[in-house]
């Protein structure tokens, strides 16, 4: 396959990407407005728009081997792009449905476009790094300069002294955080790139993480870390062990996203040592009572769910969402659980999807791993990130910079994949000798 072909396009690919990352970010901290330029309203649907329709023109140019890439794609991911603008159909809110849909169809098309631009094998992280280290090196700024401004707003126990940074709240401000120690550790453990700047990443990452008191990001992080330290460091893992750790790890975190939607009868008996541990509860946010009033309504439509992205619609009487304004005097703008989300947007079938998208992106990381065994570790360490993470956040397919750093890994594990086995075959004998 030619990896080079194509590669003109990558500069303006990447600009629609960071402007992406840049939409994504608050345009005021503390009543101080830093960014020079706002993207609401037209800026941010013309960018939306041009990631559309940049990224078929460059798929269309790309055609033979997009062809190949979509054959070799992560099935679930496909599955889960026709069912959500399927829901529109019967979608409690449509119009909001085809809305967030086309903002999902332009981050997808976008990662597809920029892995059929060139190739290169760690594309991933060369373009995902970037963004991150400047959102946690301006924050770690803004804050020494003025700490009120970069502060999460509220006193109480999960909200006292936490940094959000330039981010909306400190679990986005966390996450982010989460995937720059992984970046950073990865490209000293699994690169071999001990330089200065690798180490003051993987600093500045830390300290932000531990800044922003999430303490889900950090779990993840630790899991994610101790992940890539015991399947590139330890030799007897690497010959023997890499196949029933990594299902193994992938199966734990399954099973406590049952456990804390109380799916498995007796299972919180014997992971309260954990919560001991951690001093939390079970769900490491005491978030039950918003996950009481999701699962209430998504009993409504068990099957096919309300519709992706019309139960939260905003904070009016007319959402179905409002009744948190009633029940809690708050409005939490999701539900706190990724996997409980996609339930009531998508009902059981947007589950089914979501956990193909799971199994099959192991899947591609284990076939991956004799290939390039650094690169499937680390796609391996992103998705537990995102595993653990949406057990209190909502990050599957909601278009934010998380969600779509994910898919965006996800497309790159199916091109890696896609690459390093045209490179591990033989070459074809000239001719036959006589």
């Amino acid at each position: 396959m030619r990896t080079v072909a194509g590669q003109s396009y990558l500069p303006l690919l990447v600009t629609l990407l960071y402007l992406l990352f840049y939409a994504n970010l608050p345009d005021e901290l503390n009543g101080y407005v830093y960014k020079p330029f706002t993207t609401a309203g037209t800026i941010d649907r013309t960018v939306k728009i041009l990631a559309i329709v940049v990224s078929l023109a460059v798929i269309a140019s790309r055609w033979t081997i997009v062809r190949v890439l979509i054959k070799n794609m992560n099935f679930g991911l496909v599955a889960c792009m026709v069912l959500i603008p399927m829901s529109a159909v019967w979608s409690i809110d449509r119009a909001s449905t085809l809305l967030r849909f086309t903002t999902m169809l332009g981050l997808v098309l976008l990662c597809i476009a920029i892995t059929v631009a060139g190739w290169n094998s760690k594309r991933f992280q060369h373009l995902a790094l970037p963004p991150i280290m400047f959102i946690l090196v301006a924050s770690l700024l803004y804050g020494m300069a003025d700490p009120a401004s970069v502060k999460e707003i509220g006193d109480d126990i999960s909200l006292a002294n936490s940094w959000r940074g330039i981010t909306f709240q400190k679990n986005q401000f966390g996450m982010t955080a989460s995937f720059g120690v992984i970046l950073c550790l990865h490209r000293i453990i699994g690169m071999g790139k001990s330089s200065i700047w690798n180490f003051a990443g993987l600093g500045i990452a830390a300290v932000c993480l531990v800044l922003s008191r999430s303490s889900t990001s950090l779990l993840a992080t630790v899991l994610a870390s101790f992940f890539m330290v015991l399947m590139m460091r330890v030799r007897v893992v690497k010959l023997r062990f890499t196949t029933p750790i990594v299902i193994g790890i992938f199966s734990l975190i399954l099973i406590y996203a049952a456990a804390i939607q109380n799916l498995i009868p007796g299972m919180a008996t014997l992971l309260k040592p954990v919560m001991q541990l951690t001093g939390k509860d079970m769900t490491f946010s005491a978030r039950s009572i918003i996950w009481e009033i999701i699962k209430e309504h998504s009993r409504a439509a068990p099957w096919l769910g309300s519709g992706y992205g019309a139960y939260w619609t905003g904070e009016t009487p007319s959402s179905p969402s409002y009744v948190f304004v009633w029940v809690m005097s708050f409005y939490p703008t999701e539900s706190h659980n990724g996997y409980l989300e996609i339930l009531n947007d998508l009902g059981r079938v947007g589950l089914v999807c979501l956990f193909a998208f799971l199994f099959w992106y192991v899947r591609q990381a284990l076939q991956l791993m004799p290939l390039d065994r650094p690169q499937a570790v680390l796609f391996l360490a992103l998705l537990y990130q995102q595993m653990v993470a949406n057990l209190s956040e909502s990050e599957w397919f909601s278009r934010t910079t998380i969600s779509t750093l994910l898919i965006f890994g996800a497309v790159c594990l199916s091109r890696t994949l896609l690459e390093a086995r045209h490179q591990s075959r033989p070459a074809p004998l000239a001719g036959r000798r006589r």
